[in-house]
């Protein structure tokens, strides 16, 4: 697992490879949906920028706490209601990018005996907030990886 600052350091390499890539994407190109039933590339970001929204509260307010309980977000509820296939793509990867750098310096003020804070987000099974930490990165790969097969490097 990684530490807090290995984490934010691996975030903020995959923040500085994607930027570029991302603001490369045609506008149209981005708000096309595959098929039917598989968000667009906006809606893919949409949803990593909702992640952020969502992790940015469970890393401060596990801080704040001595154990967290939050709710699971329902990502496609949350995409649907941003619409984000009709936002503005470049104000949407800025979003992204200056978004995902608060969150690395978030990650890098968590002080080490926080990270054992035991967090549920139901209905999962307790983590603990250095696990939160790590898997957001973890997270974060998935869908690049995905997305690596649909947009140019």
């Amino acid at each position: 697992m990684r530490t807090p600052d290995q984490a934010a350091d691996e975030l903020e390499s995959i923040l500085e490879e994607w930027r570029p890539r991302l603001l490369a994407v045609e506008e149209s190109a981005a708000h096309a949906k595959p098929s039917p039933d598989r968000w667009s590339i906006s809606e893919v970001l949409g949803h990593l920028i909702d992640s952020a929204c969502n992790n940015h509260q469970r890393f401060v307010r596990a801080q704040a706490v001595e154990e967290l309980e939050f709710p699971k977000y329902d990502q496609n509820a949350w995409a649907a209601a941003a619409n984000y296939r009709n936002a503005s793509w470049s104000s949407l990867v800025e979003l992204w990018y200056h978004y995902n750098r608060l969150v690395a310096v978030l990650m890098r003020n968590v002080p080490d005996q926080q990270l054992a804070t035991p967090c549920t987000i139901t209905p999962y099974e307790a983590c603990t907030l250095g696990f939160l930490i790590d898997d957001y990165v973890v997270h974060l790969h998935h869908h690049f990886d995905k997305l690596g097969e649909r947009v140019a490097a």
